[in-house]
């Protein structure tokens, strides 16, 4: 997928990445998965802003002393998500990674696999790999479209709690932003 051409939706934020996704048919998600769902996607996304955040201060803002000692507990916290992720990835594997265009109201990404306009479906996205769990994430497919490495799907968020909506919202904006700054200093 080129990652400036995208071929569906244009409007608003959003960001290209590649990232372990998949995608399962999910016709009638009970409510109480949808619950769960969307618990787990919030403290998923906050974790995520927390750990993005953790920045050491610069010299001036605090003692050196304690800039020290923020960046040795820092690296502490950072190899401890490190190695607990690959505990937990070792025994489940993560899916095939692919670029993807993520927005707050939805995705577009190539599959493998064939997908039919107006199916719903449950999207499973490690938006990061600071994360060792997927964000599970229930849509629908807008379009879909042939392409020579698979179908182009196109797919909105359905059921996101407004909670999940405002951290996923936050989350773009943010990567959004990072992909500005990075393009720029090209």
């Amino acid at each position: 997928m080129d990652k400036v051409n995208r071929v569906f939706s244009k409007e608003g934020v959003s960001y290209f990445t590649l990232m372990p996704l998949s995608w399962r048919p999910e016709a009638r998600p009970s409510i109480d998965d949808i619950a769960v769902w969307m618990y787990d996607d919030v403290t998923l996304l906050r974790a995520l802003a927390t750990i993005e955040s953790m920045q050491p201060q610069r010299d001036g803002d605090m003692g050196s002393g304690v800039v020290t000692v923020l960046e040795r507990l820092e690296f502490k916290i950072d190899l401890t998500l490190s190695l607990v992720a690959k505990l937990l990835t070792q025994n489940a594997s993560q899916p095939t990674t692919c670029p993807a265009f993520v927005s707050a109201e939805g995705m577009e990404w190539i599959s493998k696999e064939a997908a039919k306009e107006g199916d719903d479906i449950v999207i499973s996205a490690y938006l990061s790999p600071k994360l060792p769990q997927p964000l599970v994430l229930p849509a629908r497919i807008k379009a879909v479209q042939q392409e020579p490495d698979g179908t182009r799907i196109y797919a909105t968020f359905t059921h996101l709690s407004e909670e999940a909506q405002d951290w996923l919202s936050r989350t773009v904006f943010r990567y959004h932003r990072r992909a500005i700054k990075l393009h720029s200093h090209d």
